[in-house]
């Protein structure tokens, strides 16, 4: 909001204050303010009062107007502008004159030399388009400067405010902060009070208008406003429309209550505040036809919407040249409610930028009753009728601040003279009493005082946070048992040479038809982007995802790992997804990843957690049929992993082998154990390899729980380093090559006993699992 400097004086004593020091004060303990200068640069710009208009002899779409530029000096100026005539007051640029980047000479229009320029509000940068030349009803002496008369130089304040602070959104909200700020009396100024009298109709049936109050001007002359009021309408960056329209925003400016003014004669009935029905049309001010429905607060009459609630009003309804009878709208709608509508249509005004964020309740009246003195004095007319529908009065909330609350946050007491004149300056109500003071919430500040701790802010921020000493906070240090474990394990994908990322929770349905993945159930109710409107229920299809983009960089060989969150109807989880492509990262060999490491990789996370995770073999159709396996813990599924199956990979254009895991982090924490450290063996290990013939249907990992089980304590690691298929083991059969380490804690093993219990577990193996030493 832009605020002119010298229209603050209208409410406090602002002394020898500077702009930019309460600019600087302001962004410091109130709302961020800089300050900027008003109007471009003028030079040989002056007033001119026309003294008479002709014809231009030759063309006729333009007319010769002599202009008095001083007390005995006049000049011929050629305009288009046939509106003009004999008194009219204008602003002129004289021959060689600077009107901001432009530079006026003499022109000559057909015979006619034009000896300056009358300048019309576009021109001047006052608005962005205006037609016709500006006309100054106010009469100055012929060649006064024209930035004298416009207020060219004027300092501006321009604030931006925080969404909970709608109170600074007005002259005189800035003006009591500055007061509170710097000390400084603030000035009383007078209001006048309309009674309610007369008859108009006005009917809430939407509980949020709490309040809506009705004004019957007849008689009024529209025209154009006075130069005060559109000058602070210019220093503001509004438009000058006609007087009653201005009244209505300079009132709005000035006290931040936003008004609306009918046209009573397009009105049927009387005046009904109520949700639109669905299918309803208005066509706006901005000549826009909108269609409405529920959601939308609408102010109508007896047979149709005339406006928007808080938001724009009706093309039709609107106050026009013609107008002669008026209803003024000064009224309390719900914020939540007008911030709604005016998203869903896709507007946002001065009105509905001010409702959003909380007006004042209990201003409605006064601000009417300013803006009616306002209409009388400048366009006329008889006030006929008030009437004010307020169907339950604002009660302040009373909040109490104690001495130790305040210390708690400020590091010292409060001293009660201090605090209450801190608290009557902000215009808060309150009582100090014996061991705190008990505030009452008025109604400009009933949208963001809510608890004590916002009357400590208000209290240390008008002292200024520059007052308080600032300490280095100094807390015991206490040791933690608890793991972060989420950490460690990312720690160890890393360490294994694996990259994490993070990808957007948004997918659309492509992979999960592709993958034959159930479709999410959540949806984005206004997705970024229409496509990608489900909240993900898996990792892999994120994963994939990134594979793809990765592979179309030509990125072929991919080591990477999310941990991040997936979405269902009732609740969402953390998950950690792992793929594996290509070339393994860091190696000296050319080697690509495979499915064992995979594996070990995943054993590794259960390790870190104390747990031992059992293999079985899966069917999801997105992974190949002979390379998957879904993990278990104490017989509860709790991930899968596997490779992509061929016929997918192809489908997404995959070069080579993905390899892809996924894991249900958040139900294998619950499982987790506490860690169990043993010591390390001072004795060498004994290494054995065997090559063991099974049905290609066996389970791996069945075999390596049952080799740890007959072998016993001696066994340090069990581990696959290769699988064959092929001729040489018989169909159906497959070769898996196993890696036994033994070792003891106490002595060195023997290569004899070594060979014993390698002999006894090939035995056990034949018996049981009819597993074949492969010779």
């Amino acid at each position: 909001m832009k605020i002119p400097y010298s229209w603050l004086s209208e409410f406090v004593e602002l002394g020898n204050l500077t702009p930019e020091e309460v600019a600087e004060r302001l962004s410091l303990q109130s709302v961020e303010a800089t300050v900027e200068k008003f109007g471009i640069d003028l030079d040989g710009v002056v007033f001119g009062k026309v003294v008479e208009v002709k014809e231009h002899p030759t063309k006729k779409k333009l007319l010769v107007a002599k202009v008095q530029v001083q007390e005995h000096l006049f000049i011929n100026v050629v305009t288009a502008d046939k509106t003009l005539k004999a008194g009219d007051g204008v602003i002129v640029a004289l021959p060689n004159a600077k009107v901001g980047s432009m530079c006026v000479t003499k022109r000559e229009f057909d015979g006619v030399v034009s000896e300056g320029l009358l300048l019309s509000a576009q021109e001047l940068g006052l608005e962005e388009k205006s037609e016709g030349v500006l006309k100054i009803k106010e009469d100055f002496h012929p060649g006064t400067d024209a930035s004298e008369i416009l207020g060219f130089g004027e300092p501006i304040l321009e604030i931006d405010i925080t969404p909970n602070r709608g109170d600074m959104l007005s002259v005189r909200g800035v003006a009591r902060d500055i007061s509170a700020i710097f000390g400084l009396p603030k000035k009383s100024t007078e209001e006048l009070k309309f009674e309610e009298f007369g008859d108009i109709s006005i009917e809430i049936k939407d509980e949020d208008c709490k309040r809506y109050r009705g004004a019957v001007i007849e008689n009024v002359k529209i025209e154009e406003s006075p130069l005060y009021i559109k000058k602070r309408l210019w220093q503001c960056g509004i438009k000058s429309i006609n007087n009653v329209v201005d009244i209505t925003n300079y009132v709005m400016l000035r006290d931040g209550q936003p008004l609306h003014a009918f046209d009573l004669d397009k009105l049927e009935g009387g005046i009904v505040v109520r949700s639109a029905h669905k299918g309803e049309k208005l066509i706006t001010l901005d000549g826009e036809k909108r269609e409405l429905d529920e959601d939308i607060l609408v102010i109508a009459d007896s047979k149709k919407p005339v406006a928007v609630a808080g938001v724009i009003g009706g093309l039709e309804s609107g106050v026009s040249e013609r107008t002669t009878r008026i209803l003024l709208e000064s009224a309390y709608f719900n914020p939540y409610r007008v911030r709604r509508s005016a998203k869903k249509l896709g507007i946002q005004t001065e009105s509905s930028y001010r409702f959003e964020r909380n007006v004042d309740i209990e201003r409605v009246d006064k601000a009417q009753d300013y803006a009616i003195s306002l209409i009388l004095k400048h366009a006329g007319g008889e006030l006929k009728a008030t009437k004010d529908v307020y169907p339950k009065k604002y009660e302040p909330k009373k909040i109490f601040l104690s001495q130790g609350k305040y210390i708690k946050y400020a590091g010292e007491p409060y001293k009660n003279e201090e605090v209450s004149k801190i608290l009557n300056a902000l215009e808060i109500p309150h009582e100090i009493m014996r061991c705190g003071v008990e505030v009452q919430v008025p109604s400009h500040r009933s949208f963001d005082l809510h608890r004590d701790v916002d009357i400590v802010e208000e209290i240390m921020r008008i002292k200024g946070y520059d007052y308080y000493t600032s300490d280095t906070i100094k807390l015991p240090s206490i040791a933690s048992y608890e793991k972060d474990y989420l950490t460690e394990i990312r720690k160890l994908l890393r360490d294994r040479g694996l990259y994490e990322v993070i990808n957007f929770s948004f997918e659309d349905d492509k992979l999960y038809k592709l993958l034959e993945i159930p479709l999410p159930k959540v949806e984005v109710i206004n997705p970024l982007n229409p496509s990608q409107r489900y909240m993900r229920t898996n990792l892999i299809t994120s994963l994939l995802r990134t594979a793809i983009y990765n592979d179309r960089n030509y990125n072929y060989s991919q080591a990477f790992f999310e941990l991040g969150k997936v979405f269902f109807e009732e609740e969402e989880e953390n998950r950690l997804g792992i793929l594996l492509k290509g070339k393994k990262p860091k190696t000296l060999k050319e080697e690509d990843w495979n499915l064992y490491e995979l594996s070990e990789i995943i054993h590794g996370i259960f390790e870190l957690l104390g747990l031992k995770p059992e293999l079985r073999f899966s069917e999801e159709s997105y992974l190949h049929p002979y390379a998957q396996a879904e993990i278990l813990l104490d017989g509860e599924r709790v991930g899968v992993f596997g490779k992509l199956h061929p016929e997918i990979a192809k489908e997404l254009e995959l070069r080579g082998e993905s390899l892809i895991a996924e894991i249900e982090i958040e139900k294998v924490l619950k499982k987790k154990k506490l860690p169990h450290y043993e010591g390390i063996s001072r004795f060498p290990p004994v290494i054995r390899d065997l090559a063991l013939v099974m049905d290609k249907a066996f389970s791996v990992d069945k075999l390596l729980n049952e080799i740890k089980f007959q072998v016993g304590e001696y066994l340090e690691e069990v581990k696959v380093f290769d699988v064959y298929t092929g001729e040489k083991v018989g169909e159906g059969k497959k070769s898996v090559a196993v890696r036994l380490v033994f070792r003891s804690k106490e002595r060195s093993l023997t290569d004899e006993e070594v060979n014993e219990l390698v002999e006894k577990l090939v035995e056990k193996l034949r018996e049981k699992l009819g597993v074949e030493l492969r010779v």
